[in-house]
Formats: C-alpha cells, structure tokens, sequence
C-alpha cells in the first residue's frame, strides 16, 4: 500500500510498513531514527516519504 509521500501514517500503520512492532516504531522515533509529528495528546505521527525511504534503506542493508 504504498501512499503519498506527504501522507502521515499513525505509529500502527508505519510498523507495518517496516514490518515490526508498534513498540519498536516508537522506540526508534524515541531514539531520533525516524522523525515525527506529535499531538498534543502523545500520539504519533510518521511522513510517508520518511516511513517508506527508511523501509528501503533496511531492503539494502541485508
């Protein structure tokens, strides 16, 4: 499902993506892997374009 890259994906939707767990897509915006947008309540926010380029750059790394 590939989306535009200025689309915002939630935290679910961008694990996916990257095919791993919630918990370690907030872990990694924690550690600066991955930047985000953050409500005012706490939820997290993924662009697209930055969801799907880190996706390719984990293809070539293996």
């Amino acid at each position: 499902m590939e989306v535009h890259p200025d689309h915002y994906l939630s935290t679910s939707e961008a694990a996916q993506v990257l095919n791993i767990s919630p918990s370690t897509m907030r872990a990694w915006a924690r550690k600066g892997r991955i930047g985000y947008l953050a409500t005012v309540h706490g939820w997290r926010y993924y662009r697209a374009g930055d969801v799907y380029a880190l996706r390719e750059a984990r293809k070539a790394q293996r």
